[in-house]
């Protein structure tokens, strides 16, 4: 039996302002963020920016934290909420969710494929892909990290794999539409590339041609002619 991997901690400071003073704090390397949760008081946190990329790189947004909030115990919590910038995909804010152990909890987990369809791999079927996440209830201790489907079952055109054939891990319920689409092998059709058309001639005429040209213009009333 495998041993449980060391939970992930992240260290948190109070923070009290609100204002201003925010801007500095990001380009002090710190993030602001907030710790809230069902029957939890909400309360305004920051943390090191570098030390919060580790962090949910490493367990996502459906893997539980320990919070350190000064010398309180540890706050099982999980990512609720990234905040970016739109221009250039600094982060500006994260959200933490505190979660009760003995409570079920909802959330979204990736769906990661296994195995090899022949007759795609062949190139003579296609691929579709349905759901990239699941979203499922369960205890938060028993989330998964991703929900790992084995797609080498599906042998022929219009196989496929709806939320309803999922085997998920014990105790975790699917909340999506059990008809939904996993993945579907789909006929392969050739993607044919027509030409553009040729573009219309166009005549230029040369010059001193005066064929079809316009009549010259008869002199203004009054005028006399060029010598």
């Amino acid at each position: 039996m495998a041993t449980p991997a060391a939970p992930i901690t992240l260290k948190l400071e109070p923070r009290a302002d609100h204002g201003p003073g925010v801007r500095a704090l990001r380009r002090s390397g710190r993030l602001p963020a907030v710790v809230y949760g069902h029957k939890v008081d909400a309360v305004s946190v920051e943390v090191d920016g570098r030390d919060f990329i580790k962090a949910f790189q490493k367990v996502g947004r459906n893997q539980l934290l320990d919070l350190q909030l000064g010398a309180e115990p540890p706050r099982k919590a999980l990512v609720r909420e990234v905040q970016r910038n739109p221009r250039d995909g600094n982060l500006l804010h994260v959200d933490f969710y505190q979660v009760n152990l003995a409570e079920k909890i909802e959330s979204e987990v990736p769906i990661e494929f296994e195995g090899e369809i022949e007759i795609v791999a062949k190139g003579e079927a296609d691929l579709l892909r349905g759901l990239h996440q699941l979203r499922v209830e369960a205890l938060p201790t028993d989330l998964p990290p991703a929900i790992t489907v084995d797609i080498s079952e599906l042998k022929a055109v219009d196989d496929e794999i709806r939320v309803k054939d999922l085997k998920l891990p014990a105790g975790v319920e699917a909340l999506d539409d059990p008809e939904d689409l996993i993945a579907k092998v789909h006929e392969h059709k050739e993607v044919v590339e027509e030409a553009p058309p040729a573009p219309a001639a166009v005549e230029v005429p040369t010059v001193g041609e005066t064929e079809g040209a316009a009549p010259a213009e008869a002199p203004a009333e009054g005028s006399q002619p060029e010598s």
